[in-house]
């Protein structure tokens, strides 16, 4: 290295800070999964379904719940690793929209069976649902953001959809064990749809979503 090669990284190098290592994956789905699993539980806590008792032995209920979570879980495994440089695993993405295709058909599967009694009419008014929807993926959905965002998502697309899907079903589960509505219609057009919608809306606005680090080079590391 000549000495003006020297003299430029040095005064490139300069006016930098220290840089803290980007924490693994498995560091940073632990640090979700605390804060975000705390926020969502004590939020179905406030507002619990009257029969809640009854709910943790019913087969619907608790289906629903296992696959949900496997949603969120693998939808935050799967945004987390995209958006780590030397960790990214596209077909990640994969798994949470594997998990969520079979609730969705779960759901279809139940309007199907209902037969003349899953009328559109017995979805009722259900915009409760969705408000509590958005209350419960509040925080494990930001929390999610922040960490993808302060990464460097360079595949942006892949990493909004997984973060969708995540933060969907979040709001997924307070719906379940908020709303004791479990007739198929009903459940297929307040519970299931809206996460249908934000993944789609997460697979057309990617990259103005988490992309624009992807875009403009920007990386800051999480502390």
């Amino acid at each position: 290295m000549t000495s003006q090669t020297s003299e430029l990284a040095a005064s490139l190098s300069a006016d930098l800070g220290p840089v803290t290592p980007l924490p693994l994956p498995g560091a940073q789905l632990r640090r979700w999964g605390l804060i975000g699993g705390a926020a969502l539980v004590a939020t179905i806590v406030m507002g619990i379904r009257h029969d809640w008792a009854a709910s943790m032995v019913a087969w619907p209920v608790i289906g629903h719940t296992a696959v949900l979570a496997a949603v969120a879980g693998s939808g935050a495994w799967a945004a987390i690793r995209l958006a780590t440089p030397g960790e990214a695993l596209p077909r990640a993405v994969g798994w949470p929209l594997a998990f969520g295709a079979i609730w969705l058909a779960w759901m279809a599967v139940d309007v199907a069976l209902a037969g003349a009694s899953g009328t559109l009419s017995e979805a009722g008014f259900g915009w409760r649902c969705v408000v509590r929807a958005v209350i419960g993926a509040a925080v494990p959905g930001a929390v999610l953001l922040v960490m993808v965002r302060r990464a460097m998502p360079l595949m942006a697309t892949p990493a909004a959809v997984a973060l969708a899907a995540s933060t969907a079903a979040a709001g997924g589960l307070a719906a379940e064990w908020m709303c004791p509505n479990m007739a198929a219609m009903h459940m297929l057009v307040w519970h299931a749809a809206p996460v249908l919608a934000v993944v789609v809306a997460a697979t057309i606005l990617g990259r103005a979503l988490v992309g624009h680090l992807a875009s403009t080079g920007r990386v800051s590391l999480l502390d």
